[in-house]
């Protein structure tokens, strides 16, 4: 018989919190209210199985984000791959932020509804933060000695995802109105404000966002096809 690590891993957990998952996608986007019997409905399974995955609301949405997440981390962790410097590779991680953010808009926008805690964000927030002090550590003497800090890269982290949600919300209308939401805009914006030592560019300099976010669209398009 096989051994207990030969035998294959049971697929019906990864089915249920990918099932969880389309659910709460879909009633965000319909504009449904969100809620554990509403999800456990959607997704056909009882509230015992909801809870076995996920202590709640909470737990659920930070599970998703982080997801999202953790997939634009990946693909700029492969540019170290391609012979990228430390520079480059912070710009296509805040590019494929923004790719992710404009693809999944009307989620994203959506879930700002939900009734969930400060706590999210907070963990959000934290998991950002250890990711970019991979890049710190890498770049070296690069960081102003008074800013190897954990409060600097949470005052970088914090200021991105500011203006990320404050996209969100000021294309609101427009997606609404089948607009087609281009964060062009906020890419800039965020190249343009982050310390020049962090991303290699000039102050004032042009950032080349146009460019960065047609190539980080076509990732997160390959990903998800």
């Amino acid at each position: 018989m096989p051994s207990t690590s030969e035998r294959a891993e049971d697929p019906r957990p990864a089915r249920t919190r990918a099932a969880i998952f389309a659910a709460a996608r879909a009633l965000t986007v319909s504009d449904g209210e969100v809620t554990v019997n509403a999800l456990a409905k959607r997704a056909g399974v009882s509230r015992a199985a909801f809870y076995s995955h996920f202590s709640g609301l909470d737990d659920l949405m930070g599970a998703m984000l982080t997801q999202m997440f953790d997939h634009a981390h990946e693909r700029s962790t492969a540019c170290a791959r391609d012979g990228r410097t430390v520079q480059e590779r912070v710009r296509f991680g805040f590019g494929m932020l923004v790719a992710y953010v404009e693809r999944h808009h009307t989620f994203l926008r959506g879930a700002l509804d939900w009734k969930f805690s400060r706590r999210t964000y907070l963990v959000l927030v934290d998991t950002m933060t250890e990711l970019h002090a991979e890049a710190t550590d890498r770049l070296g003497d690069a960081v102003p000695e008074h800013l190897r800090t954990e409060d600097a890269r949470r005052a970088i982290v914090g200021g991105s995802l500011a203006l990320c949600e404050h996209w969100l919300v000021t294309t609101e209308q427009a997606a609404a109105d089948g607009g087609v939401p281009d964060a062009t805009g906020l890419l800039d914006s965020i190249l343009a404000i982050a310390p020049s030592w962090y991303t290699g560019l000039e102050p004032g300099a042009p950032t080349g966002a146009a460019e960065l976010l047609e190539i980080c669209r076509q990732v997160t398009a390959d990903e998800e096809s």
